[in-house]
């Protein structure tokens, strides 16, 4: 598997792990190269048996017929990829990677992964000390959830 599709089956892997789309994990447009830097500190992290196992489960189960949430389900039971889709989950909410198999150890893989994870969408708040949002954001009602996760609709 060359890089390009193994970005496209973490990417593929993300979505299902996640519930946010892959198109919105990895638009046609990202000037904070997040994709990138998110998958070079997965690739990094995890190291490459880790990478080559998780993504060869992933293709298998995909292959099989299986749904997003049954691959994410079979992957996060399974004792040798579930740490690592654990530290995939986190790394696109918390923009930090969480050693394999440790709560509590992790590093900031970029202010621009952090400042970008999907959790500040998810929780319709955003990181400390950083906001994109207008002065008074906070004295309107937040859109629904699913604004932020699900792309919108093709007309």
């Amino acid at each position: 598997m060359d890089e390009t599709q193994s970005k496209a089956t973490f990417v593929a892997l993300s979505q299902a792990l996640t519930g946010i789309a892959g198109s919105l994990l990895a638009p046609s447009l990202d000037p904070k190269n997040i994709l990138q830097t998110n998958y070079n500190a997965f690739t990094s992290n995890a190291g490459p048996y880790a990478v080559r196992l998780i993504l060869e489960r992933f293709t298998s189960l995909k292959e099989q017929g299986f749904s997003d949430s049954e691959i994410a389900a079979q992957i996060s039971a399974d004792a040798d990829n579930g740490p690592v889709a654990a530290s995939i989950i986190k790394l696109w909410l918390l923009g930090s990677w969480y050693a394999l198999g440790q709560q509590n150890v992790s590093v900031v893989v970029s202010s621009n992964s952090y400042t970008n994870g999907w959790i500040w969408p998810i929780l319709q708040a955003h990181p400390m000390g950083y906001s994109m949002m207008e002065f008074g954001y906070w004295a309107d009602q937040p859109p629904p959830l699913s604004e932020f996760l699900t792309p919108p609709s093709q007309s």
